[in-house]
């Protein structure tokens, strides 16, 4: 079974620059909060799900998200399942120039509930992933049906997002947002 650990990137900026705002900005700050989520991480079991929390802070700068987001993904994006938590409309306008640039995305969900893509994303997936988000774990008959798309093309779109890791595929053929 999947967990979900969650790591509040105000605490990291504590703990490893010892600054109590919850100001991302400059590159070296950024990497050095990179380093205090991968260290986190080291802590955590094979199947879980990172929940990166940005809740707390308050200013998110492009270089700053580049080192957190962006080389997080490149670096363990192809293991591990990232959720940003607690995004601004202003954390997401950074973290997808980062995104746009390196050809990432990751699951976000907002300060006001909502769940979605940051980053580029083929339309069929996107529209994939908001039934997902919105109807819960599926099959991809299922999916296909409430899509109204034959099979071979939703199949396509959980491709795409199963290996992009916005979407995780159960032992029993069910898919589901892990938000």
């Amino acid at each position: 079974m999947t967990t979900m650990r969650r790591i509040d990137l105000k605490a990291v900026l504590e703990r490893t620059l010892s600054r109590l705002s919850g100001d991302l900005v400059t590159r070296p700050t950024g990497k050095a909060v990179r380093g205090g989520v991968v260290e986190q991480m080291a802590d955590f079991e094979q199947e879980t799900v990172v929940a990166i929390d940005f809740g707390t802070v308050r200013i998110l700068d492009i270089s700053c998200a580049d080192e957190i987001v962006g080389k997080l993904l490149i670096e363990h994006g192809t293991a591990t399942y990232f959720v940003l938590h607690g995004v601004s409309v202003a954390h997401c306008d950074s973290i997808e120039q980062v995104l746009e640039r390196h050809q990432l995305a990751v699951v976000a969900r907002t300060r006001d509930g909502g769940v979605q893509v940051l980053g580029p994303l083929a339309d069929a997936a996107r529209k994939a992933f908001r039934v997902i988000s919105d109807s819960g774990s599926t099959d991809p008959e299922q999916l296909a049906s409430k899509l109204a798309w034959p099979v071979d093309t939703t199949q396509r779109a959980l491709n795409e997002l199963t290996s992009r890791r916005l979407v995780q595929m159960s032992a029993d053929g069910c898919v589901d947002v892990m938000v």
